[in-house]
């Protein structure tokens, strides 16, 4: 292996770390669903995953701690890479990102979503759990009940909208015990969204970004998924129920 040569990193864990290689394959399939869903239009969307059990140990077995002194490592999508790419060829639309005192990108030329900014604070604030999956998406009927004067007047006050939720979907307590926050619209990858996001979350694994999608941090891409669509699931019929009353 070439010490200097960055864009090799990635590749060297797919081929040498099952775990690391089944997630990648994992993530395809996931991707699949969302497309097929319409979920992620264009490039919209995006993940992050915290992968550092998976790269420390790898790094440590080849002596390369020198080369890669990072103490956090994320598998992140790329920006403008599109989920409907992710399904036959996830390699390229994702990249690695080593976090110490700075970071580092994998390969060296690639940029993160535009979104990484509030992935990564999100990420430091989940670091000592097993929260290590965040997915954005832009499920229809979310976004669509964060349009209408009923999601505008309820804002305000969460307990209130999710209670509508519970009773639209009452299995979504199982679900989500602490319920789903909300942030104000901000614009997309800025910061003034990261910091909304990180004050509205708290203690949830969902989050509302009014009028643009919603983000859920789950211990893995499977139940990041569960959450997307129960949720969604929950939006489709409180807005059926607003459309009869």
């Amino acid at each position: 292996m070439n010490d200097n040569n960055s864009d090799m990193l990635f590749s060297d864990v797919y081929n040498n770390v099952l775990p690391f290689r089944d997630l990648i394959l994992r993530i395809s399939k996931i991707a699949k669903v969302i497309h097929q869903q319409g979920w992620a239009e264009a490039n919209a969307g995006n993940i992050s995953i915290r992968i550092s059990n998976m790269l420390i140990p790898f790094i440590q077995k080849n002596g390369w701690e020198n080369n890669y002194p990072y103490q956090d490592w994320f598998l992140v999508s790329k920006t403008g890479s599109r989920f409907r790419d992710m399904i036959d060829e996830p390699e390229n639309c994702l990249m690695i990102i080593g976090v110490g005192n700075e970071e580092h990108y994998f390969p060296e030329d690639a940029k993160p979503t535009s979104e990484w900014l509030c992935h990564r604070k999100m990420q430091e604030m989940n670091k000592h759990t097993n929260l290590s999956c965040i997915l954005h998406t832009h499920p229809t009927e979310v976004i669509a009940l964060s349009n209408t004067s009923f999601f505008i007047d309820n804002k305000k006050y969460p307990k209130c909208l999710n209670e509508h939720f519970y009773e639209a979907l009452p299995e979504i307590r199982f679900f989500l015990p602490q319920g789903i926050a909300i942030a104000d619209y901000a614009p997309p990858g800025s910061s003034v969204l990261a910091k909304k996001s990180c004050k509205s979350i708290n203690d949830k694994q969902a989050l509302i970004w009014e009028k643009h999608g919603l983000l859920v941090i789950a211990e893995n891409i499977d139940i990041a998924l569960d959450l997307t669509e129960v949720i969604n699931k929950a939006a489709k019929l409180c807005l059926l129920k607003l459309l009869k009353s």
